[in-house]
């Protein structure tokens, strides 16, 4: 419970609060504005006090950093665990909660004493595990305990849900206190306060980790970040094959290879008989040619027929008179010995070819034996330069292969990483299920609060609560049927915040006390205001919890409350109001 917040501010004005309903009201001046600040009137800024002293972060935007209080220390005496604690805290040095009174019989709650004012206080740190220890039944020390992994049950997150900030988003979703807040955070810290495993919405959360760095992978890939390096599974297993049996050819290569000093003057030879080959190969073509060329014009060579050169002469004589012509005999002589030395120079000439042609299958044949030894004694052998050209290549094949090899199983890895995710979500599915079956009860404790707030608030609609195992972790969902007006959506937060108080303090204690801002039951119908007050008065009275609202007085007058609420008894003494510069919480305006 809370029995008063004060400040050290001297125009600050003290809240002291009661057992059961409490209003908080405010007087708004006609025409008054969202503008008009947080601190116009201060109602949500109570709110802000009250999470300041029980551990709330204090950066360097915090409302308690502004000049106008950063010097300024609030106070708050608080019902904890049947002790009464006074505690303070400054925004000048905020990670210290100074103890005024309390606290002697707590050893679980580490004190120390400020060497600048001797005042007792605890760190911040300390103090929210002190009251996640008292109010939530968290472990009074969590050092070495599995509450000091990320996103396990603390304090902060759960008391959120008993004291939503508009600031942060609180009136949004009834699941999430915080526009802000992760899909783990709200599971994980909702199953804790409903009896369920929250063990289970944390191994959710790793399974989406995981995943989250695959396909970040995926997607470096996709977008070349990584170049080659990542290919699936089929397609790198042809590529590891083909790379290892070059690098088996290779190592076999060299395992056979023999350093030959006189490679490089065997090489030279064999080439050279190569060329020579290549030269006569070409000119003995040329020679067969010209030898049949020959063969064919000494065939051709006759002397003339006696009767032609008879009539040659006859001619001649008739055409050619007065000349004076050989005799006949002597002209055939001359013919006679004409042919005879053309055909014995064509004769020689085929000789000498045919010589040619036979040298040059001599010299092909002498040239063809010698390349081939060569070339016997250069198998298998090289130069020493050659040898470690060699084993460059090999190195550089092994490496090509050892690399793919390794893309080969990371890709093995990603993609059973990948179907080990499926898996992991399937058996964390079922163990969902296993629990909700288990916790039957603690389920069907809130289903029927909510189903009873509902029913009080409208009779003429029916609403539930599903808490649902997905394969992304359990689903908490509250609804109200019809239509949705009427501030539906807020009434099925009140419902859900009404019943995640009542099941605290039956199983753990809890804080003791549930605030809402007067911004839930914005654009919520008078009618359901007073049945939400009606409930918040029902659910504490007489049993040292408290139902702390904060309203404007024009929306309260209106509300119809029933006749067992007096209304002069549940408005707090303290009343606020924007209409003048010292009407709000502080006493002053500023910001």
């Amino acid at each position: 419970m809370i029995l008063s917040i004060t400040s050290s501010i001297p125009t600050f004005k003290t809240v002291a609060f009661r057992e059961g309903l409490n209003v908080l009201l405010a007087d708004t001046s006609p025409g008054a504005t969202e503008k008009q600040t947080r601190n116009s009137a201060g109602k949500t800024s109570l709110i802000e006090i009250i999470h300041f002293l029980l551990g709330s972060d204090c950066d360097k935007d915090s409302l308690f950093r502004t000049e106008a209080l950063i010097e300024h220390s609030f106070q708050g005496i608080f019902l904890i665990d049947g002790e009464q604690f006074v505690v303070s805290r400054t925004g000048s040095d905020p990670s210290k909660i100074f103890i005024v009174e309390g606290c002697d019989r707590r050893d679980e709650l580490p004190k120390r004493t400020d060497k600048a004012t001797g005042r007792l206080n605890v760190s911040n740190t300390n103090w929210r595990v002190f009251l996640g220890h008292v109010y939530f039944g968290m472990p009074a020390d969590i050092r070495g305990t599995i509450y000091e992994e990320a996103y396990t049950p603390s304090f902060r997150p759960l008391f959120s849900y008993f004291a939503r900030r508009r600031n942060s988003g609180g009136f949004l979703s009834p699941e999430r206190q915080a526009e802000r807040q992760q899909r783990v955070d709200w599971q994980v810290n909702l199953s804790y306060l409903l009896g369920l495993d929250w063990q289970i919405p944390l191994e959710f959360n790793k399974v989406r980790i995981r995943e989250n760095t695959l396909d970040e992978l995926r997607k470096a890939a996709r977008g070349g970040a990584f170049g080659n390096v990542l290919g699936t599974v089929a397609q790198l297993r042809p590529q590891v094959t083909i790379a290892e049996a070059q690098a088996q050819k290779l190592r076999a290569q060299l395992d056979n290879f023999e350093v030959l000093e006189s490679y490089r003057e065997l090489a030279r030879r064999a080439a050279a008989a190569r060329t020579e080959m290549q030269a006569i190969g070409r000119d003995a073509v040329s020679a067969h040619e010209s030898l049949a060329h020959l063969e064919q014009a000494l065939e051709a060579e006759k002397p003339p027929e006696k009767a032609d050169l008879e009539r040659l002469y006859g001619a001649a004589g008739i055409e050619l008179p007065g000349l004076a012509l050989r005799r006949f005999e002597e002209v055939a002589q001359f013919y006679d010995s004409v042919i005879a030395n053309r055909r014995t120079h064509l004769q020689q000439d085929i000789v000498d070819l045919r010589q040619r042609i036979a040298e040059g299958e001599r010299r092909q044949s002498e040239l063809d034996a010698e390349r081939s030894g060569i070339l016997k004694t250069l198998e298998g052998r090289g130069a020493l330069d050659d040898f470690l050209e060699l084993q460059r290549t090999l190195a550089g094949c092994e490496a090509v292969a050892a690399t793919l090899r390794e893309r080969f199983r990371a890709a093995e890895l990603l993609e059973g990483e990948t179907t080990q995710l499926v898996i992991d979500r399937v058996n964390l599915k079922r163990r969902l299920q296993e629990d909700h079956q288990g916790r039957k009860q603690a389920l069907d404790e809130a289903i029927l609060l909510i189903a009873s707030a509902i029913a009080d608030l409208y009779q003429d609609r029916s609403g539930r609560f599903v808490v649902e195992a997905t394969d992304n972790g359990p689903e908490f969902k509250i609804s109200i049927e019809g239509d949705r007006g009427g501030g539906i959506s807020n009434m099925e937060i009140f419902c859900f915040d009404l019943a995640l108080f009542s099941v605290t303090t039956k199983r753990f204690g809890g804080p003791g006390f549930l605030i809402h801002d007067s911004h839930l039951f914005d654009g919520v119908d008078e009618r359901q205001i007073a049945g939400a007050l009606e409930l918040g008065a029902r659910t504490t009275n007489g049993k040292a919890l408290q139902y702390i609202v904060t309203m404007n007085s024009d929306i309260f007058d209106r509300v119809p409350l029933p006749d067992d609420i007096d209304r002069s008894s549940v408005v707090l003494s303290t009343r606020l109001s924007d209409e003048t510069e010292t009407g709000g919480l502080f006493g002053f305006r500023f910001g």
